[in-house]
């Protein structure tokens, strides 16, 4: 159990520094753009961020807690990390 659980904190880890990664992409292509789609990356980003730091508590607290805690917060990890993927994806295909 002990090594599945630091394996999947572990692709947790991966994922959430994968996520800062794109949304510095974000951040580069909304330096480039018009003022108009500007204002939607900035929001986008706003939000993103927002996200991005709610998943990275969850993880914290999720490698924090106990054994016996530590099913029940792998599941709002998981919801976290869910919303902030499909709104990473919503986010990315607007211009």
């Amino acid at each position: 159990m002990l090594e599945h659980r630091k394996n999947y904190e572990s692709q947790l880890e991966a994922q959430l520094a994968q996520w800062k990664a794109d949304i510095d992409v974000i951040k580069a292509k909304a330096s480039r753009a018009e003022v108009a789609a500007k204002v939607h990356y900035d929001q986008s980003i706003d939000h993103l961020q927002r996200l991005h730091e709610d998943a990275g508590h969850r993880l914290s607290s999720l490698k924090e807690a106990s054994e016996e805690a530590w099913e029940s917060l792998k599941l709002g990890t998981e919801k976290a990390w869910t919303r902030f993927s499909s709104e990473f994806h919503r986010s990315s295909e607007k211009p």
